[in-house]
């Protein structure tokens, strides 16, 4: 145990030791070291907590309406903890490959006097820190399903705490099994996924807030899903059966499960992360002169390639395209649905901008030594976001034309998207180099930040905005009327003084020899 804490304390519970080792290496001449677990723990319960408070509200107003039938809201509990249980079991096995093989980190804790069995128990507990989202699902359906429904509130608490421990046993199981197989690009890429799933669960349940969730059994397709999900077939739900043999079933294989998982532990897990190995070849050195570097151009191709690795640039990119399309399906129109993509795409493209130009003009003596001039490695960068912004928003705007949702009106928003977008790349790649963040995930300072957001929302919810009213022509009243026209005309102007400002202040950056 003292092993385990020591472990917690200073390494805490993150997948990825190193940061937390250049923290530890930063602070070390502090007298009292900080407990990263801890720190970790406050810091996911932080951010989990809102949205747990939500969903247990969202539940209980679901299962409030099906109190009269506690057979079809129990039904409906299973369906919706049987998708849960999938996300925590995929992601787990995802994370627990990684976490169960000999990473970097773990080749250097290997070498210290600590049991196999302690780094076996850590790195379980940090598989299952890094589910924290998904287990906030978990609770607040269970929170929302027992104050809006009558059952045995003990017997209901021990079977959702069996639940998890045979999910997690499995998963555990099947992740030390696999461990060494994935990479950690592919576990954050994984996680990644999983977030942009949980998103549009969560944003489900906002939509059926306003549902007639007593008509859902009118629906044949969703009564074939809570038939399967609550049929014996699904051993997601076999928690919480009223069949004997089903639960004692559940309490045997877990058992077994943590049993094997134990015996593989101590045997296979830890073996050097696989790696593809090819046949052996003579070594020629053949140069291609039609490669995709040479057609697009090798700085482009470059961040291309960077963009498609990193499972940032994943939800930066397709976060708001979902968000979008839940506000376009929830019976908006497409205005609807383009404002609020505009806002939060705008804020992603500063951000993917500054990640791009971070990466190479961290090493700018090396950018300096090659045959390239400043403009043909800034471009790509400033080129890429605005492109992919723009076709999401053109993506948007074909969908909501295919479902008769499309406003001529919405077809301003392109120019003045285009506009934005480009003020939001010239302001996330200048604050990238002048002032960045500590770690590359984060290409700005927390000051700068605050200033990309206050200039960026500002305009992204100031122009599309009073743009529509304009162009929805209402009668209003004589000082509103100037107002709402004061407000585009100066955001507009805005708008092209702070482009020029900063398109100047990154030519300076750019071309500055110091």
């Amino acid at each position: 145990m003292r092993e385990l804490r020591i472990l917690f304390k200073y390494l805490g519970l993150s997948l990825n030791l190193q940061n937390t080792a250049k923290t530890k290496r930063k602070k070390i001449t502090s007298s009292k070291e900080p407990n990263y677990a801890l720190r970790y723990i406050l810091l996911m319960f932080s951010s989990i907590l809102p949205m747990a408070v939500f969903l247990t509200i969202s539940n209980y107003n679901i299962y409030k309406l099906l109190a009269h039938y506690p057979d079809v809201a129990k039904s409906f509990f299973i369906s919706s903890m049987s998708i849960f249980s999938l996300f925590y079991v995929v992601g787990f096995i995802g994370t627990g490959m990684h976490a169960f093989s000999r990473s970097d980190e773990m080749e250097l804790l290997l070498t210290m006097p600590i049991s196999r069995s302690v780094l076996t128990v850590y790195n379980l507990i940090v598989t299952l820190a890094n589910q924290f989202f998904t287990l906030g699902f978990f609770v607040a359906s269970v929170l929302g399903f027992l104050l809006a429904v009558r059952t045995n509130i003990f017997g209901f608490i021990l079977r959702t705490l069996l639940h998890i421990a045979f999910l997690t046993s499995l998963s555990a199981l099947l992740a030390v099994v696999s461990g060494g197989i994935s990479s950690k690009r592919f576990v954050r890429r994984l996680n990644a996924v999983i977030l942009l799933l949980l998103v549009a669960v969560y944003l489900f349940f906002v939509q059926i807030q306003d549902v007639n969730v007593e008509q859902l059994g009118e629906n044949a397709r969703f009564v074939k899903f809570v038939a399967f999900t609550t049929s014996k077939y699904n051993p997601f739900n076999w928690s919480y059966s009223d069949d004997r043999l089903l639960l004692i079933s559940v309490i045997i294989l877990t058992g077994a499960f943590l049993y094997s998982f134990w015996y593989f532990a101590e045997r296979v897990v830890y073996e050097n992360t696989h790696a593809k190995k090819e046949k052996n070849k003579p070594n020629e050195v053949i140069v291609n002169q039609r490669t995709y570097a040479s057609k697009f151009g090798g700085f482009l191709w470059k961040d291309l390639k960077l963009l498609s690795r990193s499972e940032q640039f994943v939800f930066l990119i397709f976060y708001p395209a979902v968000f979008s399309f839940f506000m376009l399906f929830a019976g908006g129109s497409s205005m609807n649905a383009a404002i609020p993509f505009l806002a939060i795409a705008s804020l992603y493209c500063a951000i993917e901008a500054g990640l791009l130009t971070r990466n190479d003009f961290e090493y700018r003596e090396i950018l300096r030594t090659l045959p390239v001039t400043t403009q043909t490695i800034i471009t790509p960068k400033l080129a890429i976001p605005i492109i992919l912004n723009e076709s999401l928003l053109i993506i948007v705007a074909v969908i909501s034309y295919i479902f008769g949702k499309f406003e001529k009106n919405s077809l301003f928003l392109f120019p003045l998207s285009i506009a934005i977008f480009g003020l939001s790349a010239l302001i996330g790649s200048y604050y990238s180099i002048v002032d960045p963040g500590k770690t590359k995930n984060n290409p700005f300072s927390l000051k700068a930040t605050f200033i990309i957001e206050g200039i960026v929302l500002g305009l992204s919810f100031g122009l599309p905005i009073t743009l529509t009213i304009i162009l929805a022509k209402p009668s209003l009243t004589t000082w509103k009327f100037y107002a709402v026209w004061l407000t585009f005309i100066g955001s507009l102007i805005a708008l092209i003084i702070l482009m020029m400002i900063y398109y100047r202040k990154l030519k300076h950056v750019l071309t500055q020899k110091d």
